[in-house]
């Protein structure tokens, strides 16, 4: 990965970073590309959103997943990354269309650059 990679390289780099088990990774590699500091992550849900995969806490900037099976979810992950950009931006209301175009065009990149396989990573 270079310094001159596209937004589409960068977002399936993440896909597959996530794939991989190295979400951590994923999520500072996406910060870099949209100027943001990366969120914390965390296992396990907070209060209020029992029901979903995953949950964005502004307040602590802090992106939940229900479990480690979501930890790997690049659709999961993605989409809350999302909800960080748009509140770091100032602008988070009304955006879970927004949030599930963001995810579905990072897997749709990673679907083109790697054909659905596995290739060796950004690092």
């Amino acid at each position: 990965m270079s310094e001159n990679s596209s937004e589409e390289e960068i977002l399936a780099w993440a896909v597959q970073l996530i794939l991989d088990g190295r979400t951590e990774e994923a999520l500072e590699l996406l910060s870099r590309q949209y100027n943001v500091k990366p969120p914390k992550l965390r296992i396990g849900l907070p209060k209020g959103c029992k029901k979903a995969l995953g949950c964005y806490v502004a307040r602590t900037r802090t992106i939940h997943l229900r479990s480690s099976t979501e930890y790997m979810n690049p659709f999961v992950v993605l989409h809350e990354f999302y909800h960080h950009i748009r509140f770091r931006i100032g602008r988070h209301r009304g955006t879970e269309k927004g949030a599930d175009r963001f995810a579905l065009r990072a897997i749709e990149a990673w679907k083109r650059l790697f054909g659905g396989g596995e290739r060796e990573g950004p690092c």
